[in-house]
């Protein structure tokens, strides 16, 4: 297990931290409005370190840019608006469900958009950790019907921002392969452009604050929301990049698909319910994983 991979669990192990955070903030913002406010911080963040760090390995090409601007914009901002989207839709549980389909999106881009093919050994890594999510998350009791139209755009909803979170990824690892980038300068152009087309969709529609969401005024919580940045957007991100910098964005995408079994380990240290399914969910994805690492 190299330093990509690393990277990849401990991105995952921020982000579900990152979302106990999360469950104690309030929230009094939209998610478009959060989603503005989680980049304008994270950048924020990511300018201080760079300009401390006097990190001078910006990207020396037009396709290099090109490549991480389509990133953020793919991936943070249409990708991370269609979560939120099914999340409203069809519920969590059923898009946590769809959302495992991402790491498979991204061994077929990753062949479509950069010709690298993965071994049959971590396929078969990929599938059975996929299975192994869709184990773990399933809810224990029945869902409750919905209106199949309502139904059917949560589903596009999730399935698009499952696309979107894959194709992030390969196009971060396009860039990256193209040029001698620093993992945090890609982090921070892929951040900066999602959260700027997000800006300007906010601006444009007027159904949200845009100053509100820079300047948080009248926002409870403040301290936890920062901490679920920090970590979660910041440092998260960060890691991402780094392990899609070392290793197949497929691998990577399917060890951060690790992060909701972390969520779930996170729960039974406090002694929250955690299901037989839940239990064994984690144990088939951690073998899947132990096998793509191997493959």
């Amino acid at each position: 297990m190299g330093i990509g991979e690393i990277a990849a669990f401990c991105a995952a192990a921020v982000w579900a931290f990152s979302t106990l955070l999360y469950k104690r903030f309030s929230h009094h913002l939209n998610p478009l409005e959060l989603n503005v406010a989680k980049g304008v911080i994270a950048s924020a963040l990511m300018a201080a370190v760079l300009l401390f760090t006097w990190d001078t390995q910006l990207p020396s090409s037009h396709t290099s840019w090109g490549w991480l601007i389509a990133s953020g914009i793919v991936g943070i901002a249409i990708g991370d608006s269609a979560y939120f989207a099914a999340l409203r839709n069809i519920g969590p549980a059923r898009t946590l469900v769809i959302e495992s389909l991402a790491p498979a999106i991204a061994g077929l881009l990753n062949i479509i958009l950069l010709g690298v093919y993965l071994s049959a050994t971590a396929w078969l890594g990929i599938i059975i950790t996929t299975i192994g999510v869709i184990i773990a998350v399933k809810p224990s009791q029945k869902l409750p019907k919905l209106d199949k139209d309502i139904y059917r755009k949560g589903v596009l909803f999730a399935l698009a921002a499952a696309t979107c979170q894959a194709a992030g990824m390969v196009l971060s690892k396009g860039a990256l392969n193209d040029d001698s980038i620093s993992s945090l300068w890609a982090a921070m152009i892929r951040l900066a452009s999602g959260t700027l087309v997000v800006a300007i969709i906010v601006a444009i529609l007027k159904q949200a604050s845009l100053t509100r969401s820079i300047t948080l005024k009248g926002i409870d919580g403040k301290a936890w929301l920062f901490a679920a940045v920090f970590f979660g957007t910041f440092i998260g991100l960060w890691l991402q990049l780094i392990s899609v910098n070392n290793t197949d964005p497929a691998i990577a995408q399917t060890i951060f698909s690790a992060a909701p079994l972390m969520v779930m380990t996170m729960s039974l240290i406090r002694k929250e319910h955690v299901t037989r399914g839940m239990i064994l969910g984690g144990i088939t994805a951690l073998s899947g994983i132990t096998l793509l690492l191997r493959g």
